[in-house]
């Protein structure tokens, strides 16, 4: 007997059948669904755990050292640029408040006995005027032919402001005429420019020196300096 009769042998043994009881077919597919739902209940809570854990793991994170406020990344830049150059960056801007008892600028103040005033070191000694006053030239204004005037009796009479400075109103150089009526309606037109006289806290006026140099100006005209000096006649003061 060769091998394929002897397995046929073999397969046709009684021993062999199986007798499946009726509804076989749908408990195993019933199982098998069991088994499935099972199975997807099994991966939906390890996916709830999960986020759960996730969750608690950033309410720790959260909480590390208190309360924080999370901040923008990178960090970040403030900056300011000027064109002004490295003297004016130093300087104050804007003549003295009248309010202190002294009017000037810087260092520099109205009256201010001349010994002061060469103290400050701002001031190079230039040519005295017809009446004997002494002009000294400025670091802040070196191309003013009389920038600061002092009289050996009434002490500082005159102070040239630099360009970049303004004055309590806002004028400064640059400025138009019809700036200046405006800001100071009771300036006085001359031939110069407009001088404005105050009281306050001693007689002292503003000088608005105007580009044109003719008896009257026109609106558009621009200031090209601005003085502050004593309302005195003791010096060659114009």
């Amino acid at each position: 007997m060769d091998l394929d009769d002897e397995l046929r042998r073999l397969f046709r043994d009684e021993r062999l059948d199986i007798q499946v009881r009726s509804g076989a077919d749908q408990a195993v597919v019933t199982g098998a669904r069991r088994v499935r739902r099972k199975r997807m209940m099994l991966a939906s809570a390890g996916g709830t755990f999960a986020v759960a854990a996730l969750v608690a793991g950033g309410i720790a994170l959260a909480g590390v050292g208190g309360g924080v406020s999370m901040e923008p990344a990178g960090p970040v830049l403030t900056t300011t640029t000027s064109s002004r150059p490295a003297q004016e960056e130093s300087s104050p801007k804007n003549p003295q408040a009248p309010t202190s008892g002294q009017v000037g600028y810087g260092k520099l103040h109205l009256g201010m006995s001349e010994a002061d005033a060469l103290a400050t070191g701002l001031l190079t000694p230039g040519p005295d005027d017809p009446d004997g006053c002494h002009i000294y030239f400025s670091d802040t204004q070196p191309n003013i032919s009389t920038p600061v005037v002092i009289s050996p009796v009434k002490g500082v009479v005159r102070i040239t402001l630099p360009d970049y400075a303004k004055t309590s109103m806002g004028i400064s150089v640059g400025a138009t005429v019809a700036d200046v009526k405006m800001r100071y309606p009771a300036a006085v037109e001359y031939d110069e420019g407009f001088s404005f006289t105050t009281d306050n806290p001693f007689p002292w006026l503003y000088q608005f020196i105007v580009e044109n140099g003719r008896k009257t100006h026109s609106l558009t005209d621009r200031v090209t300096t601005v003085r502050m000096q004593l309302t005195t006649a003791e010096c060659a003061l114009t």
